[in-house]
């Protein structure tokens, strides 16, 4: 497993912004990579942004709030990949196994195998899911001490 990459799922990054009971364990998790260079597929932008639209409109968060996140999102400095054909079809695949519609989800899993690195979520049912797939490199932000 290389360790120079580690891929986020946007709900971690959400999840460690807006009020959950998660929060402290995904902040948690943000921090314990700084030394590795956090990736995503493409659609992490589209969902880390929709969630945050999401919060202001039912009004969980201000608008100033909302841009003050939105800009600590961008600091984060995650390299977004754009899928390829390797990229659509591992996905597929992935999205398959998982038994799913929809291959939201599976594209973090392709990006992961393919970066060879950990990826980490807030997805319950993600990991649900994946749990006797035997995915050494799949984990919970709930395995991480949660920040005091």
């Amino acid at each position: 497993m290389k360790l120079a990459w580690v891929v986020l799922d946007a709900s971690v990054v959400i999840k460690a912004i807006l009020p959950n009971p998660l929060q402290r364990h995904c902040q948690a998790c943000i921090a314990g990579f700084s030394n590795l260079k956090p990736a995503a597929p493409m659609l992490w932008a589209y969902e880390t942004t929709s969630a945050i639209t999401k919060a202001v409109h039912f009004k969980q968060i201000t608008e100033a709030e909302a841009l003050l996140a939105l800009g600590i999102i961008n600091a984060l400095g995650v390299q977004l990949f754009i899928p390829d054909e390797e990229h659509n079809i591992a996905a597929f695949q992935w999205a398959k196994r998982l038994k799913r519609a929809s291959a939201y989800d599976a594209y973090y899993l392709a990006l992961a195998q393919t970066l060879e690195c950990h990826f980490w979520t807030a997805d319950n049912r993600l990991i649900n899911a994946l749990k006797d797939a035997n995915v050494d490199w799949l984990h919970h932000v709930g395995e991480m001490k949660p920040l005091e």
